[in-house]
């Protein structure tokens, strides 16, 4: 099937044949079940058919669609009524319903998941019963002009019937043509199906005792294994369990069965009984169904983002933490063992001042309170582990905070700066910066580069290489006033975005390098493709004239490997910085291995 926003093989006709068979096989097994060939039907899930074929299709396709449909909907109202003029009429009226419906649900965007969320099934219940309302009014006078039904009564079986079928039906059929019903049950495991075939066995047995026992009025009952579905088998097991009831619901009762058709005589007021019954089950159960799968893809999203938050915990050298509103950690990932010197198992319960030096613990404490006396604002505290007075720590801590605002305890994380230390040692020495940016100069930070590649014992270092997009361009109009405040303010920003451990360098001119020590090929693009999405995000404002410049910035990113030398590297870097900028600049390039 072509989707909207696919321009794949053209397999339209196959489409069209196979929708026209479905319509003509639906409409059929409707008309023979719930009508008496003279009235209309009771349900009608054709139309939810068509519906879901042409939704996700544009609009050129939707002709071939409709006219397989036709013939279909001819051909089942011709074996069925025995006439050529209802036919004609009630399949020109059916279409127009269904070309009306998807152009209004298409034009609002609403062919996805119509129980995706409680305004997507309030949106969708909406603007799909909108059609029916003005089609009946056809359906209506056909079956009184052709076969002398009350129009009034033909205009409210017909408009219940198509709306009822489109949101009974739609869900479902938009759910096996874009094969998520079909995921939905591979991802099932074996415990899983032996579920859904037990709870879809208890609807319908459930559905047989209500609708055939004449003797016992209990249309109650079928509310208690429809949620039961909704709960166990999410949106798909609401969807199948409301068709499982519409369709021996009305099966049983226009066959003369069930407490419906003993308590009422009438033909027509069964059949609007049975819809009033489906409609209430839809408006009980549709929310509920669509509020559980809301929270179901949050549940997930919240696993996933943990997941990825683990795993960039694990391969990076800082420790998360959570403390408890007495400073007591109480969750932790990361490199805790490496940092603090203590099992993340025998760090629980314990309180993070009491693992450091001493001299530096009430330091951590009053970071801590004031992070939660101020909450949304970021604290910091530098310290020394207990018994390594050589080794500096510096641990982030933000307060958590309930609906309320009131703060319950705070997220930390640590991260070693011990080369920080050290590094503000060596920068005081002008020989080894750049008197410009305060970056490592080109001797420095390749003397820093061979030192790292000569220590070197896995492929967790990279090196990124920056270059200003049309730099010439600001110094040709703004000076080199203008020049120099820029590279400023890019390594400020480039050092506020990379870990204390990192090393930024200024090559020459406007390149510039970042060394990442610790941090493997993900962390690596990750990091590079953050600085430059931030680094465009916000103009500098120029001292000289008072104006706001916008830059972006190339990146070529390339991976280390234990006994790689440093111009090989340096020449992996810079190909992948000119391809980034042959690309098209503003962009991240990764070197091939």
């Amino acid at each position: 099937m072509e989707r909207l926003n696919e321009d794949g093989a053209d397999r339209g006709f196959p489409t069209a044949l196979a929708g026209g068979i479905g319509y003509f096989l639906l409409a059929y097994g409707t008309i023979r079940l719930t009508s008496d060939g003279h009235n209309v039907a009771a349900i009608w899930p054709p139309n939810a058919l068509l519906l879901a074929i042409i939704l996700p299709l544009r609009r050129r396709r939707w002709p071939m669609n409709f006219a397989a449909a036709f013939i279909g909907s001819i051909l089942a109202n011709c074996l069925t009524f025995g006439t050529l003029i209802a036919p004609v009429l009630y399949g020109t009226i059916n279409l127009s319903e269904v070309a009306l419906a998807g152009l209004i649900l298409q034009r609002l965007r609403a062919q996805g998941n119509p129980l995706e969320d409680v305004p997507s099934i309030a949106r969708f219940a909406l603007f799909a019963c909108l059609a029916p309302a003005i089609t009946a009014a056809g359906g209506a006078a056909t079956a009184h002009l052709v076969f002398g039904q009350p129009y009034w009564d033909s205009y409210r079986i017909w408009y219940l019937a198509d709306a009822l079928g489109l949101l009974i039906f739609t869900p479902l059929f938009l759910g096996i043509l874009s094969g998520d019903m079909g995921r939905w049950l591979r991802e099932m495991e074996g415990r899983g199906r032996i579920e859904l075939f037990a709870v879809f066995g208890i609807v319908i047995a459930c559905g047989l005792f209500v609708f055939k026992s004449a003797g016992y009025p209990m249309l109650f009952v079928m509310s208690a294994p429809i949620q039961l579905a909704t709960f166990r088998l999410g949106q798909f097991g609401t969807k199948i369990s409301l068709i499982i009831v519409a369709v021996i619901g009305m099966v049983c009762t226009m066959a003369g069965d069930g407490p419906i058709a003993a308590l009422i005589p009438d033909r027509g007021d069964q059949a609007l009984f049975v819809q009033f019954y489906l409609g209430m089950m839809l408006l009980s159960t549709l929310p509920v169904a669509a509020e559980l799968n809301a929270r179901r893809s949050l549940v997930r999203r919240l696993a996933e983002s943990e997941a990825s938050l683990r795993l960039l915990a694990s391969e990076s050298a800082d420790a998360l933490i959570r403390l408890s509103d007495r400073g007591r950690c109480i969750q932790s990932s990361g490199a805790i063992t490496m940092l603090l010197g203590i099992e993340t198992k025998a760090l629980m319960g314990q309180a993070l001042a009491d693992l450091v030096d001493p001299r530096d613990a009430e330091r951590l404490r009053q970071a801590f309170a004031e992070a939660l006396l101020e909450p949304g604002t970021v604290t910091y505290a530098e310290f020394r582990p207990r018994d390594r007075d050589e080794d500096w720590l510096e641990c982030t801590l933000r307060a958590l905070v309930d609906n309320e605002g009131h703060s319950y305890g705070a997220i930390g994380a640590i991260r070693d700066i011990t080369i920080r230390k050290e590094r503000e040692v060596s920068l005081a020495l002008a020989a080894s910066t750049d008197s410009l940016t305060g970056a490592l100069n080109h001797a420095a930070f390749m003397a820093q580069l061979d030192r790292t590649l000569a220590h070197l014992s896995s492929t967790h270092l990279a090196i990124i290489m920056i270059d200003i997009d049309h730099f010439k361009q600001v110094n040709d109009r703004y000076g080199h006033l203008a020049g120099d405040q820029v590279l400023i303010e890019l390594h400020d920003r480039l050092r506020a975005l990379v870990r204390d451990h990192d090393v930024i360098g200024r090559l020459g001119g406007d390149e510039l390098a970042i060394l990442l020590d610790g941090a493997a090929e993900e962390l690596s693009i990750s990091i590079a493709e953050a600085i430059r999405a931030i680094i465009s995000e916000k103009p500098i404002l120029l001292s000289t004239g008072g104006c706001e410049l916008v830059i972006s910035i190339s990146c070529g990113v390339a991976q280390a490997y234990p006994g790689i030398g440093r111009e090989e590297l340096m020449r992996r870097a810079d190909e992948a910085l000119y391809r980034a900028k042959g690309d098209g600049r503003d962009r991240v390039a990764i070197s091939a291995h």
